[in-house]
């Protein structure tokens, strides 16, 4: 517990950073700025000061090594989130499809394929629902999209190329 003790403070910091960027925002934009700053001024400041206190500075390698890891942890979160939501977003246009080939148009809403195309209509990521827009003309292709990257970087896919785009 002792050896502990000195991180705690830096633990607490670093999973608020986490639930903060990896949860809430679900951006890594905080995660890739911690990083930078771990690795360009707080790695450089200690190893400026490394004779002064050995103890001192072996500690700081700890909490920067903490830093780093978290923003890699937030970044590998969010891109497991993405790739979740992908396959999600793949099994709702095969049923989109299937949809189709049935009745000859696509469903209006995605509750339309419920139960019998999809056992319940998924989330696209933590708190995140799939959008959905059936064109004006139902036998036209709907757009099916989630945000990859709040509050930009929304990622659509392609029914019936089963392709991959982003609107911006």
């Amino acid at each position: 517990m002792n050896r502990i003790r000195p991180y705690i403070k830096t633990l607490c910091v670093a999973a608020s950073i986490f639930v903060l960027d990896a949860v809430i925002l679900n951006q890594g934009f905080v995660a890739v700025i911690l990083i930078l700053l771990a690795l360009f001024v707080f790695f450089p400041v200690a190893v400026l000061q490394r004779r002064r206190d050995r103890p001192k500075y072996e500690q700081r390698l700890v909490k920067i090594a903490i830093y780093v890891l978290t923003g890699i942890a937030v970044l590998g979160s969010n891109t497991l989130q993405n790739r979740i939501a992908d396959r999600r977003a793949i099994a709702i246009g095969n049923a989109c499809l299937a949809y189709r080939a049935k009745y000859h148009q696509y469903p209006a809403e995605l509750e339309e394929l419920v139960p019998e195309f999809l056992s319940s209509v998924p989330p696209a990521k933590w708190g995140e629902s799939f959008n959905y827009s059936r064109a004006l003309n139902a036998d036209h292709e709907p757009m099916l999209w989630y945000a990859a990257v709040p509050p930009f970087g929304r990622r659509f896919y392609h029914m019936e190329s089963g392709t991959w785009g982003y609107l911006d």
